[in-house]
């Protein structure tokens, strides 16, 4: 596959696309470096393993169990990675490190990994639509049935659903809709009080992501954005999520989210069109010339505006989304390019990280697994109003992959 990749990347004709923007040039971190950090990151690793089980033979046991997790995650050894105020990042899902948010994330999994251990579910992070309203019609939208009516939530209340699940130890929240920048001033206020204690994240269209909003959130302690754009043809893009210029506005949002020193990553929905349109170079190309730190690869789901449709991928497609996975993460020639997140690979072989560690609260204040999967457990409103600090047992299940880890 490596020959054919290169082959299609140096016929690939990006013109126009290339000259829509200048972008800052993403900062290379040197091969000493990186190797440094990555000894520096297992050393960490082991140290807190040791002193969190006090056993030599057990924690090298847990080691290398962690060790084979991460193998099994990525398709082969983690390589990539990015230095951002610094600290170092290697995924969306991870505290940059060092940090004790990093720290504590490697101790959730000790736990979880130790028998002996007596613990619940740790939740590592949270998805947090923070309103109902958007002005996409996205052709995948989860949240179809939410949108466009009155909001669930005022400020405030946001503001206490954070609070309510930063007591219970998650050290990430990604702020979704709807379209959340369409809060924007409320967004601001939740991040500033969110940050404090979280890493924190938003998921947009690029909608009203302006080089001047890109450096408010920044300020307000904002980590990183994560752009969806579902093509590299702009008319394509505009076409899957139902708006005339939104593809220009999301490259626009690229460029500030760089400048403004965040992490930025795309997010990108692969239809069985789009693979059998041969986009994934073109995409990764584009993206590569952006500059961007990640690409997270999302496969159709029937839920929300796809329910009831057939749109679930092929086997054909899963296995070209394997191959391009491992070749563009493990590959040296393609050191330069961002790093692939896809989710899929990892969940068809060792089970969903989603059910255990995360939840995802809609626009309406249901509770479920994830966004993908629509499992609900509890409303987050009932909590609220009963001004407690007890959070129920949610539904720890994945309809399509079954296996939760």
């Amino acid at each position: 596959m490596q020959a054919t990749i290169l082959r299609q990347m140096k016929s690939e004709n990006t013109t126009g696309r290339e000259s829509l923007l200048r972008f800052p040039v993403r900062k290379k971190i040197n091969n000493p470096e990186k190797e440094f950090v990555w000894i520096a990151i297992r050393i960490r690793i082991l140290l807190i393993i040791l002193t969190s089980l006090r056993s030599v033979s057990k924690s090298i046991k847990i080691f290398r169990q962690l060790n084979s997790m991460r193998k099994q995650t990525w398709g082969g050894k983690m390589k990539k990675i990015y230095k951002i105020s610094g600290k170092y990042y290697f995924n969306l899902y991870t505290p940059g490190w060092p940090s004790k948010a990093y720290d504590q994330l490697i101790r959730n999994e000790v736990h979880r990994l130790d028998t002996s251990s007596v613990s619940a579910d740790q939740l590592r992070f949270i998805f947090l639509a923070i309103t109902r309203k958007c002005p996409m019609r996205c052709e995948h939208c989860f949240e179809w049935e939410n949108l466009n009516q009155r909001e669930t939530f005022s400020r405030e209340e946001l503001i206490r659903i954070v609070d309510l699940y930063q007591k219970q130890g998650v050290n990430q929240i990604q702020f979704s809709g709807g379209e959340p920048m369409v809060r924007f001033p409320d967004l601001l206020e939740i991040i500033r009080f969110a940050s404090v204690k979280m890493e924190c994240y938003v998921v947009t269209s690029g909608f009203n992501l302006t080089i001047d909003n890109a450096l408010l959130l920044k300020a307000a302690g904002c980590k990183g954005m994560i752009i969806s754009i579902d093509h590299h043809i702009p008319e394509m893009h505009n076409r899957f999520r139902g708006h005339p210029n939104i593809f220009t506005r999301a490259v626009e949002g690229v460029r500030a989210s760089l400048e403004a020193g965040m992490i930025t990553a795309l997010s990108v929905c692969v239809t069985r069109e789009f693979l059998d349109g041969a986009n994934l170079l073109p995409y990764l190309k584009f993206a590569q010339t952006m500059g961007v730190h990640f690409i997270q690869i999302l496969e159709p789901k029937a839920v929300g505006h796809y329910e009831g449709k057939d749109v679930l991928l092929e086997e054909r497609h899963i296995l070209m989304l394997e191959e391009f996975f491992k070749e563009i993460n493990q590959n040296p020639d393609y050191k330069d390019f961002p790093s692939l997140m896809y989710h899929g690979y990892h969940q068809r072989r060792i089970g969903c990280y989603a059910g255990s560690r995360s939840l995802y609260i809609d626009s309406a204040g249901d509770v479920h697994a994830c966004p993908f999967c629509h499992t609900r457990s509890y409303n987050v409103r009932e909590l609220l109003n009963a001004h407690t600090e007890i959070i129920p047992v949610k539904e720890n299940r994945c309809p399509r992959y079954e296996k939760v880890v």
